[in-house]
């Protein structure tokens, strides 16, 4: 019998995997986009993408993979915890910036 707490692990360790395949996806289909349109706004936009839903659910699941082995101690969660926020907050500011980019070359009024 599995326990409650070691399923909802396992639960959380496959949502993080998935969300960080899932990004990964999102920002290669971005990548893509800006090799096809080489818009700066589009480069803004893939990295910021990129940043947000590849690199931020890896550094989550990373750390949440060295706490659980105990490779890293707990002490080190809240560090973990403000690079996945740091991380967020730049992808949010590169997308952001790349509408103002796209705004303000008319590509989004078309």
């Amino acid at each position: 019998m599995v326990a409650v707490g070691s399923l909802t692990g396992v639960l959380t360790g496959a949502a993080a995997t998935g969300s960080a395949v899932i990004g990964l996806y999102i920002g290669y289909h971005a990548y893509r986009g800006l090799r096809r349109h080489g818009d700066p706004a589009m480069r803004y936009l893939s990295v910021g993408m990129i940043v947000l839903f590849g690199v931020t659910y890896l550094v989550a699941l990373l750390g949440q993979g060295l706490i659980a082995a105990h490779v890293v101690g707990i002490r080190y969660q809240d560090s973990f915890r403000l690079v996945v926020r740091l991380l967020q907050f730049t992808g949010l500011v590169l997308i952001a910036y790349s509408l103002r980019l796209a705004t303000d070359s008319g590509l989004l009024s078309r």
